[in-house]
């Protein structure tokens, strides 16, 4: 766990500089100057969604699955509403918002799909291999 933490803040601290740096380029109805509650929020959001895939994990492959593909949608429903709620509230911010929002969903998604495949896919692949095995060896 210590070490997805250190991986994680290293991304946020990394993405969250080139995303400042970003302000100097980008005009300025594309910026979103409040980015730091953002990263807080997709840190926040990955660190409790690893945690879920850890504890599923330990249940077996299936419920690892299940709240993998669950939590997922959960998240992306959970983003699309703060998304269009920003949108409501905010009208003349929401460009900069929403593609602030999805340059952290995009970029912590990757990361999220890189660290689970390290950690627990090849383990989930053994499972699926001995489970065929078996299969075929019992017909």
């Amino acid at each position: 766990m210590k070490s997805f933490l250190f991986k994680l803040l290293l991304l946020a601290a990394v993405v969250t500089t080139a995303y400042a740096l970003l302000g100097n380029i980008v005009p300025a109805r594309f910026y979103f100057a409040g980015f730091y509650a953002v990263a807080g929020l997709f840190i926040l959001v990955t660190l409790l969604f690893h945690l879920g895939l850890q504890k599923s994990f330990e249940k077996g492959s299936k419920n690892f699955i299940r709240y993998y593909m669950g939590a997922t949608g959960l998240k992306l429903l959970l983003f699309l509403i703060i998304i269009l709620i920003y949108a409501f509230v905010n009208k003349a911010g929401a460009v900069g918002f929403a593609l602030c929002f999805f340059f952290y969903y995009f970029t912590f998604t990757a990361f999220e799909v890189i660290v689970a495949n390290a950690q627990f896919g090849r383990v989930v692949q053994d499972e699926k291999e001995k489970k065929a095995m078996n299969e075929r060896m019992s017909e």
